[in-house]
């Protein structure tokens, strides 16, 4: 735009582009200095071919549970997955490409958190530049394109997916879909001959980089019906040879045992449709609500009652942005309105498949890309409208939009590190000896599922000895009560409270597998049998050892504070209460 200067140039101007591109690296340099966390020390411990941690290897990062029992038994019995774990539970998504890009990485740089998180960053100011392109394409000469792209770049939505190198799969899919959708575009819009080809390409090594590519194709399939030339005859063509790309990334992903079954926090929209469909139009409206307001759609896994008010939210950013954009439609250029129609039911389109999952901020990284372009029309057409209802709306949207953002990639940043950290002093810093944790360590109560998982990972890549065998018995947020009733047995109360109550506890074993009393499960020395249910959920157990106690080889631990300790067990007939656990995601 001619005549601008200043801060206006850099935002609406030629230049904007790049400062979408160099905002982006700024708001996530910060995580340079975060270090791993959690599924990161398993990668890296895969990497370094180290086995039975999972179901997985390093060619299989994202494979954590297979769904078969004869894998999963041994991984109940000796740990990391607690006793309730489903047997037929499965965590395995189809991610070949990103594992590819993870094993270079390591062959290249080893485990420098630092260089990796770089790495991540140059994924996400590629995804920036081609969301600029897709903007360009969309909306024509417009002053929408620059500022959508800011947008877009320092929304604190995608802090998460960016800094965590676990996550990496998600940028890496959406660069290569959204060139698919580009090239797409072209093919149709220009006559290229090499778009359709380009774009199938691209297509295939997104699926092939993670599940994130088909949230971003929804955009291809919006441009379809909202653009695409020669009616619906003309438009069915266009989409079959992607049709055939999907219809076969459906089969290998089924043929290949991938997906989630069995959790809580992941329902299988194609095994369970009606439990999908019941749970989507609440999570749907909790992700509206974040993208458009800054409501944090991460609490709806912090407390059950607190889904609604997100849910109330998601209704009033919907009624507040509808609104918005009706009043300023006509001042809109005919480019403007179809582009926004075309990425606005793109967003939609993309929140569709990410309601598989409990609604995370960091799953807006497709939705974005049409929400960012019209929340930009807002505020461009609406800053100086005439209408003062569509003025002080404008100017409200300026706080999540923009100066939310500023503070909230630091605060991720500084939040992450905090958590890295407790989870590294959790593992290494014990008042148990190696020697103690390279055995046989038996928990009644943890304090998070981070304290159970990965612990051991921490160890190994430290050179240290992981435990031959980990088994906790209950991270519910409530104190517990033991009480020693034979030389063999310990029963365990849960006061005040029950099992299963919390979404970590679910995440291995969905409320649509109860657990029925006198449920038994075998352990490596040791058997626990629910003897007691509050509502259906587990609030009393008896744990049997082989031996007795003192004899059973075990290592008994217990936490206190970040540490964890040795635990004195009572005497037979003596109880002693552990309390309420705090920890990194105990809820």
């Amino acid at each position: 735009m001619a005549g601008l200067t200043g801060w206006k140039q850099l935002v609406f101007g030629e230049r904007a582009g790049r400062t979408a591109l160099i905002l982006g690296a700024v708001v996530a340099l910060p995580f340079c200095a975060t270090g791993l966390f959690m599924d990161d020390y398993l990668h890296q411990a895969l990497l370094e071919g180290f086995k039975d941690l999972g179901s997985g290897d390093r060619w299989h990062l994202f494979t954590f549970a297979s769904g078969k029992p004869e894998d999963m038994q041994p991984l109940i019995e000796n740990g990391p997955f607690p006793w309730w774990s489903l047997p037929t539970l499965r965590f395995s998504f189809l991610r070949p490409l990103t594992a590819l890009v993870a094993n270079l990485e390591h062959a290249l740089i080893g485990e420098n958190a630092p260089l990796m998180h770089l790495h991540s960053i140059a994924w996400y100011v590629a995804l920036i530049a081609v969301v600029t392109r897709l903007y360009r394409r969309a909306l024509g000469p417009s002053p929408l394109v620059p500022l959508a792209a800011v947008l877009f770049a320092i929304d604190d939505a995608h802090a998460i997916a960016v800094g965590w190198i676990a996550n990496r799969n998600a940028l890496i899919s959406t660069v290569f879909a959204l060139l698919a959708v580009l090239a797409h575009v072209r093919w149709r819009e220009d006559g290229w001959r090499w778009g359709l080809p380009l774009s199938l390409a691209a297509a295939v090594l997104g699926l092939a980089g993670g599940e994130s590519a088909v949230a971003a194709l929804a955009y291809l399939g919006a441009w379809e019906l909202t653009r695409g030339p020669g009616g619906v005859v003309g438009r069915v063509k266009a989409l079959l040879p992607m049709t055939v790309v999907g219809l076969g990334y459906v089969a290998l992903y089924s043929w290949s045992g991938s997906g989630a079954l069995g959790s809580e926090i992941y329902i299988d929209p194609l095994r369970e449709p009606l439990a999908f469909l019941s749970r989507a139009p609440a999570k749907a409206l909790a992700l509206t609500g974040a993208q458009f307001l800054g409501a944090t759609a991460d609490l709806w896994m912090v407390k059950v009652a607190l889904r609604p008010v997100l849910a109330l939210a998601g209704v009033v950013a919907l009624v507040v942005v509808v609104v918005l954009l009706r009043a300023l439609w006509s001042t809109l250029s005919d480019a403007e309105r179809s582009g926004l129609r075309w990425l606005a039911l793109g967003a939609a389109l993309s929140v569709i498949p990410v309601l598989a999952t409990f609604p995370l901020n960091r799953l807006l990284l497709m939705p974005s890309v049409g929400g960012s372009a019209i929340i930009a029309a807002v505020l461009v057409f609406g800053w100086r409208s005439a209408s003062r209802f569509v003025r002080v709306g404008a100017r409200v949207l300026v706080v999540p939009a923009v100066l939310l953002p500023l503070v909230a990639w630091p605060s991720n940043a500084l939040i992450y590190r905090l958590g890295a950290d407790l989870s590294r002093r959790e593992a290494m810093e014990t008042g148990l000896s190696d020697e103690a944790l390279g055995g046989r360590v038996f928990v009644f109560l943890a304090p998070d599922p981070a304290a159970v998982l990965y612990p051991g990972m921490h160890r190994l890549l430290r050179g240290k000895p992981p435990p031959k065998a980990w088994i906790s018995i209950s991270f519910a947020a409530y104190a517990h009560r033991l009480t020693r009733v034979s030389d063999r047995e310990v029963e365990v109360e849960v006061i005040d409270g029950r099992m299963m109550e919390s979404v970590f506890e679910q995440l291995v074993r969905s409320t649509q597998h109860p657990i029925a009393m006198g449920h038994r499960v075998k352990l490596n020395g040791a058997s626990v049998e629910v003897i007691g249910l509050d509502e259906g959920l587990p609030n009393r157990l008896r744990v049997t050892f082989v031996e007795v106690l003192e004899r059973s080889g075990f290592t008994f631990g217990q936490w206190e504070g970040e540490r964890r300790m040795p635990m004195v067990l009572p005497a037979v007939g003596q109880s002693v209460v552990l309390p309420k656990p705090s920890g990194l995601l105990s809820l």
